[in-house]
């Protein structure tokens, strides 16, 4: 039996948002801010937070979680530690930090940043905390965000390489241009490329033209360096496809603001184009990408004599869900079969085009594998209640395979939905494929 509802809100959560399934620790002596930032913390991201007032507490509760924690939050002036000691605390623990104060000062900045702080921030104003709140899921999900450093200076690549992974980024390494497009063809999840200017074999310049073919500014970004004196050639760098431009010797916390300014524009993009593509509530592919996509696929696999196979799936009697439970629960329903579904056919295209209504585009598969799968699918429906509070129901799916191929992606479609009335007509909870001709 699943329990629909409160696993849906997990699942909705998953999809839409960052959830941190690490503690962290606030250590803050003023209670009314320790309580804010815990809600901000929970209500963004679900996590787990533990309070400290005092340094006391925080080198208790260190003891027994710092294993545990994804960052501490601390506040450097402490009613039994005054002087920023809780920072070498904090070090000992070998835990990640970001320092909260009511001042600020050069002095007070350049030892934080020497100490291995995240990031060094005052506490003048409620955009103060949404930028910590911020900060800590960028840091949880830079542990999958691949960056690639170019340059051929050692020093001077170890230096950034140190920066960036403070910020917990996966980072990798070049030397030079062809070196770093040898590691984008090994690594094509690279998020970011940081490229010096003056290198061997393949300058910054020539790296940033070549992956302009390839790659748009939405997808991959790429910051521009230079040594100081050569700021002319930010420019020139964003004229060949540079998203940004830095000037070396690189500061910290530029570098920090920087990278995670452009990070945080491809997920903003990455989000119009999911809002673009994606059903909302089920995060499924829509009715148009699918079209748009599909045809495509469909196309090359009759052209190159590959098989094909569209299936269509129903929810049976789901009106009756909505009339009995109500729309919420109907939504949870469409989230839970939408989110098995996607996880059995992740390797196919997978979308809601309607309601209650879904469609697999299945290439290089044979019907007798398409046929199989399907039925292993609706039968794990089938054989699954549903709990929905205090009402457990249970669930059926009619789905109509089409697997021969006609003049489009549509008459395709025609044929499957006609085989799903028929697994209609004929009781339900069944799949329907066309005769084998």
């Amino acid at each position: 039996m699943v329990q629909v509802r409160s696993d849906q809100r997990k699942i909705r959560k998953n999809i839409h948002d960052i959830q941190i399934d690490k503690p962290i620790l606030i250590v803050e002596d003023q209670a009314s801010l320790a309580k804010m930032l815990k809600e901000l913390l929970f209500e963004r991201y679900g996590a787990e937070v533990h309070l400290a007032n005092s340094y006391a507490e925080a080198k208790n509760l260190l003891s027994k979680h710092r294993h545990e924690y994804h960052v501490v939050i601390c506040d450097l002036n402490l009613p039994d530690a005054a002087n920023g000691e809780i920072v070498d605390l904090v070090n000992r623990a070998k835990v990640k930090m970001i320092a909260l104060t009511g001042t600020f000062g050069e002095k007070m900045r350049e030892t934080m940043v020497n100490k291995g702080v995240i990031d060094y921030i005052t506490k003048d104003s409620i955009n103060a905390y949404e930028y910590v709140v911020n900060l800590v899921g960028r840091l949880y999900e830079n542990y999958s965000t691949k960056l690639l450093i170019v340059e051929d200076s050692m020093i001077a690549r170890k230096l950034v390489q140190h920066m960036l992974e403070l910020q917990n980024f996966n980072v990798l390494l070049a030397g030079n241009g062809k070196e770093a497009l040898t590691v984008l063809e090994e690594n094509p999840d690279v998020k970011l490329v940081l490229t010096d200017y003056n290198m061997p074999e393949m300058n910054g310049f020539d790296l940033t033209l070549d992956l302009r073919k390839h790659h748009l500014k939405e997808q991959l970004a790429v910051i521009g360096l230079s040594a100081t004196g050569n700021n002319e050639l930010g420019a020139q760098f964003i004229k060949n496809g540079a998203n940004d431009f830095l000037t070396k010797p690189v500061s910290y916390e530029e570098l920090l603001c920087r990278i995670n300014q452009n990070i945080d524009m491809l997920v903003y993009m990455e989000a119009l184009r999911n809002a673009a593509h994606r059903d909302f509530l089920t995060n499924l592919y829509n009715r148009r990408y699918f079209f748009n996509e599909g045809k495509d696929l469909y196309n090359t696999s009759v052209l190159e004599n590959k098989p094909v196979a569209v299936a269509m799936l129903d929810i049976d009697l789901f009106k009756q869900v909505n009339d009995n439970y109500g729309h919420e629960v109907g939504d949870d329903l469409l989230v839970y079969f939408s989110y098995e579904l996607s996880k059995q056919f992740n390797d196919h295209i997978v979308a809601r085009i309607g309601g209650e209504e879904f469609v697999v585009l299945f290439t290089d598969t044979e019907l007798e594998l398409a046929s199989d799968l399907m039925n292993k699918f609706r039968q794990k429906i089938a054989d699954t209640p549903l709990e929905f509070d205090e009402h457990t129901i249970n669930v059926s799916v009619s789905i109509g395979i089409h697997h021969l191929p006609e003049d489009n992606l549509d008459a395709m479609l025609k044929i499957a939905d006609e085989n799903l009335y028929v697994a209609k007509e004929n009781g339900r909870n069944r799949v329907i494929t066309s005769s084998v001709e």
